[in-house]
Parts: C-alpha cells; structure tokens; sequence
C-alpha cells in the first residue's frame, strides 16, 4: 500500500530526468515510426531522445552535494543547450519554465507543481511561431489545465493521487490528437511529440511511486 506524499524533494527531479530518458529510449522508434507531423521526417522521437539525453548529462555531471536550485539549473541548462527539432525545442522549454518556476518555491506540492506546468506550458506556447492543436503542445495544456483544476478543488491531494489523474488525463488527450488534425486522422496515428512527453509523465509517475 503506498502512503500518502504530499511534498517532493528537488532531488526526485534528477530521477525523473534519468528515467525518462530510458523511457523515451525504450519508445523512439515506436515514435518515429508515427511521426507525420509537421512533416513525415521519423525523427520526433530521436529528437526527444537526444534532448532528454543532454539534460541528463547536465544533471549527471552535478555530481554530490549539490543545492535544490543547481539540481533545477541543470535541466534548465541541459534544456536549453541540447534542445533538438520541434519537439525537442517544445518539450525543452516546457521544462525550462517548469523549473524556473521551481526555483522561486520552497516547497514541491501538487498545488505549486500544477502552477509550475501552467508556467511551462505557457513557455512551450511561445517558443513556436504558429501554434498548432492537435500535438504536444494541446496535451501539455490540456494535463498543466487539469492539475489547475484539481488542485483548485482539493488544494491538499497527495501526490500518487494527482500524478494519476496527470497521467490518465494527458493518455485521453493523446487519443483525441488523431480526430484534431487531418493528417493525423488519414495516417490513423496520434501525434508523435505528443505520444513522446505521455511516455515522460509516466516515467515521472514511475518515480514518484517509487520515492
């Protein structure tokens, strides 16, 4: 039976980068095979992969005795600075706001994490010129609005419990994708960087149980 977490030690972050880049590892080609927006490259989940990569090398390099806010300017670094295509720019700074965010708190709840992923949403919005529904970006809104909208109705809600309702929240979205946009519906596929980051909340869930 697992407890109820209420707070998260910056440390995890460090975790959670590390596994998702097993994640993504285990998924890319499954990725790439489906990646046919904004153009059939195959590249969207080798992109993430090597995005994730480099702010894993970032975190990694740290090594011991590092504060809650070098864990942060790792990723942020390791975001900015390996930041690979569309999806990996988006995802890279989805992060870079998450964190920034992060860096201004004391204390990691579903309630500041929620303001933290409304803040990163808002960074991946405006890293691209013409915002298109129907990917990565509409799943990034559609889990940071849910977690708003959970913590606004029960700001003390445990951990295990708000990052399943992330996690099957941001899974729905991801099967709306193919409805939203032509080509993805013609293709029968969902889309690919948005396919990528659900596999990245999972990995976070993954680590959160496991604390």
């Amino acid at each position: 039976m697992i407890g109820k977490i209420h707070r998260l030690e910056p440390i995890l972050f460090k975790d959670m980068m590390v596994l998702s880049e097993q994640y993504i590892a285990a998924e890319k080609e499954n990725i790439n095979d489906i990646n046919v927006f904004p153009i059939p490259d195959g590249d969207t989940g080798s992109n993430m992969f090597y995005t994730i990569q480099a702010i894993v090398n970032e975190v990694k390099n740290m090594g011991g005795g590092h504060s809650n806010n070098e864990i942060f300017q790792a990723i942020s670094k390791g975001s900015f600075v390996g930041a690979k295509g569309n999806s990996g720019v988006i995802y890279s700074q989805f992060l870079i706001g998450v964190v920034e965010y992060l860096e201004k708190i004391q204390i990691i709840t579903p309630l500041t994490f929620a303001k933290a992923l409304e803040e990163g949403t808002e960074f991946a919005y405006d890293a691209v010129l013409n915002p298109t529904e129907g990917t990565i970006l509409t799943v990034m809104k559609r889990t940071s609005d849910k977690a708003i909208e959970i913590t606004s109705e029960k700001q003390d809600i445990d951990w295990i419990e708000f990052i399943d309702l992330l996690v099957e929240e941001s899974k729905q979205c991801l099967e709306e994708t193919t409805e939203m946009l032509d080509i993805l519906k013609e293709a029968g596929v969902v889309d690919a960087g948005a396919k990528g980051f659900v596999h990245i909340l999972e990995s976070w869930k993954e680590v959160i149980y496991n604390q």
